[in-house]
């Protein structure tokens, strides 16, 4: 596998430069200047029956319900916070909406895995309905068409959003330590960019770490690979016995390789960004547009503007055009099945200290070339059961790894300690010392009699005891 440039943003030299950012940032924000920010998260899952079945009750909760919500199916639940001061805070606010909805399950159940465990009568799992009301008509179409363009399966599949935005005070230090000139909208909307390319650069290493979404229900499996191209088709077959992360793999929840290529999205700027997408919604020399709206842009990260506008194709990018950048949504996490509420405080704190190291190390454009490199690596990350995948491929280059979790130490350490031990654990884990989330879940489904799905609803059940007492 080509390797990349190791001046570009993750080598020994890249880490120094990342360190004397972090100090300055410091020197101008004082101690506390990481944690000057807001934190939301967004939690997938489908609700079942006992026996594993996406469950044919309506939806618990009205349509204009907020933080109780309905996902694309009518079983599949979303659960969102609201923006609050830390990652802890948000950790806490998602149990207590994992509480009000336990609370009106009944009978039911709430899957613990991003992949559905029962796939045997796929035509349960169908497009949210918001009550027959008229007024919910376009969310309808807009669920059809998705059904028709990713299929049945794809939309099955769950996991947990984490939203980040700094507060201006943090971006006054931010100034400070450029130092910059730059109008302040500018100033922010280029760290933020600056942030994604990073992130997309070294996402690999967190796939590998934290990927949670192996293949464990056949029939959902075909499904899956009867709808992707024959080349994905052939690497996910190989790898099925180890594969990480459906999820975020080929298979999963993001763009097809050719379509990514042709949307060409390049994180340079905010203005490029909205360029290329309203681009990708556009219908051109009679061929179809290659996006139906700019939700459907399924990338890792993406820029969201503090109002999303009125739903319509395209008004996201409106907002963007007027405000800037409002926050980050990071799409990259697979359910913990472990975790009633499917995320680990420990996770957060480390993907917490993962951003901000992706911040203060240098973040030059993104070549077309490099691109093409991150790709690969993206891909192999997630079929991977380790550091060294079985199949065959590295998912990364040591010399640089060992860089980045250089310069995630130095983060670390300016943070309370829990931040420093989740950032430590998370090297044990990448060196093949502890165990990953994935790791403890196939040593658990070889002990548990009946296997995966038993463990599964185990599981579940033992979350919904836990939410109800």
């Amino acid at each position: 596998m080509d390797t990349l440039n190791p001046s570009l943003s993750s080598s020994p030299a890249a880490a120094r430069a990342a360190e004397s950012r972090l100090e300055a940032l410091l020197h101008a924000g004082g101690s506390d200047v990481l944690l000057k920010g807001s934190w939301g998260l967004e939690r997938e899952g489908l609700r079942i029956t006992p026996d594993g079945q996406p469950a044919l009750t309506p939806h618990p909760f009205p349509p204009e319900e907020g933080d109780v919500t309905v996902d694309f199916a009518e079983c599949q639940t979303e659960l969102i916070t609201t923006p609050l001061g830390s990652p802890e805070a948000a950790w806490t606010a998602l149990h207590q909406l994992h509480r009000r909805l336990h609370g009106a399950l009944g009978h039911e159940l709430f899957w613990p895995l991003s992949l559905p465990g029962r796939w045997d009568q796929p035509g349960r799992f169908a497009p949210a309905s918001f009550g027959g009301r008229p007024e919910w008509s376009a969310a309808r179409a807009y669920r059809e068409g998705l059904l028709r363009r990713h299929g049945r399966a794809r939309q099955a599949i769950s996991g947990v959003h984490f939203n980040l935005s700094f507060r201006p005070e943090f971006f006054a230090a931010w100034r400070a330590a450029q130092p910059s000139s730059a109008p302040e909208r500018t100033l922010r909307d280029d760290a933020y960019f600056a942030l994604m390319r990073n992130f997309l650069r070294h996402q690999h290493v967190f796939n590998a770490l934290w990927g949670m979404s192996p293949p464990e229900d056949e029939t959902f499996w075909q499904d899956l690979l009867r709808t992707t191209s024959a080349e994905n088709r052939a690497d996910a077959e190989r790898c099925q016995d180890v594969i990480s992360s459906v999820r975020l793999s080929p298979l999963g929840y993001g763009l097809a390789t050719e379509i990514a290529a042709q949307v060409g999205v390049t994180y340079a700027s905010v203005t490029e960004y909205r360029e290329q997408l309203r681009a990708a919604l556009t219908a051109t020399d009679g061929r179809p547009a290659l996006l139906a709206h700019e939700r459907e842009f399924y990338s890792p990260v993406r820029p969201k503007p503090a109002a999303t506008g009125d739903g319509a194709p395209g008004a996201t990018l409106d907002q963007l055009a007027r405000h800037g950048v409002g926050y980050l949504e990071f799409r990259v996490f697979d359910l913990d099945p472990f975790e009633p509420a499917g995320i680990s405080l420990e996770a957060l704190r480390f993907f917490h200290v993962f951003v901000l190291a992706c911040l203060v190390l240098p973040s030059p454009a993104l070549t077309t070339a490099e691109q093409a490199t991150l790709a690969d690596r993206w891909r192999w990350s997630t079929l991977c059961r380790g550091r060294l995948c079985e199949c065959g491929h590295a998912p990364g280059d040591e010399v640089e790894v060992e860089s980045l979790l250089s310069t995630l130490d130095a983060v670390a350490a300016t943070l309370p300690a829990t931040y420093a031990h989740a950032v430590s654990a998370a090297r044990a884990r990448w060196h093949g010392e502890a165990t990953r989330v994935i790791d403890r879940w196939r040593d658990a489904r070889a002990r548990e009699p009946g296997g995966a799905l038993a463990l599964s609803l185990r599981l579940a059940r033992e979350h919904h005891a836990a939410f109800s007492t």
